[in-house]
């Protein structure tokens, strides 16, 4: 599982290093700056080439560019929208926080920063992803398979007005069905399938 420690101090990069490399994660990527972290991330080009991330540890207090407005740039771009980001910050004031959490950070971990909490947050931060990944592909299967039931749905409709109903009986009559409709019908929905026969001019 990839993590990319932004902060730019470091021997806050290499205390975070060395607990998640103890704890046995073994994909980690180091930057000193939001702008290398955004280069990691290949954010101008809006993520198209960014490095397989599953978190971020953001810290807030950098020189060229906050944590804060890195998280909101971040989180602007479409296909970064789904990569957690944990701020790490020595300030714990509630308007502080708001500001992070507004700007798209899942959490935080305050500093001076102990094991303990580091793991359990970056250990939540995967459940949650991996529980939002599981339910986005589960939406898109039901998504799937209603629109697959839309158009069958809509072929039978269409079939329906081909076959003459009477309407005392409600027995059909295919003997009355138009040759022209039905082989229009047959012409403009390939996916379905009909009994194999091969006609007279197709053979010739």
């Amino acid at each position: 599982m990839g993590i990319l420690i932004v902060d730019d101090s470091p021997d806050e990069r290499l205390l975070l290093h060395h607990i998640l490399k103890n704890a046995g994660y073994r994909d980690l990527v180091t930057v000193s700056s939001a702008r290398d972290a955004f280069a990691q991330l290949d954010l101008d080009h809006a993520g198209n080439n960014a490095l397989s991330l599953d978190l971020i540890l953001m810290d807030i207090k950098m020189p060229d560019l906050d944590g804060v407005e890195a998280c909101r740039r971040i989180k602007a771009v479409p296909a970064l929208t789904q990569i957690p980001i944990i701020v790490v910050t020595a300030r714990s004031q509630k308007d502080f926080l708001q500001a992070a959490f507004d700007a798209g950070a899942e959490d935080y971990i305050r500093k001076p920063v102990e094991s303990v909490e580091l793991l359990a947050r970056v250990k939540s931060a995967f459940t949650l992803k991996q529980e939002s990944e599981a339910r986005k592909s589960w939406e898109e299967e039901v998504t799937k398979t209603i629109n697959e039931l839309d158009r069958t749905v809509s072929d039978m409709e269409a079939l329906q007005q081909l076959i003459p109903i009477c309407p005392t009986c409600r027995k059909s009559h295919p003997s009355q069905i138009s040759e022209a409709a039905l082989n229009e019908y047959a012409q403009s929905h390939p996916t379905i399938k009909f009994q194999s026969l091969t006609c007279s001019t197709c053979i010739t």
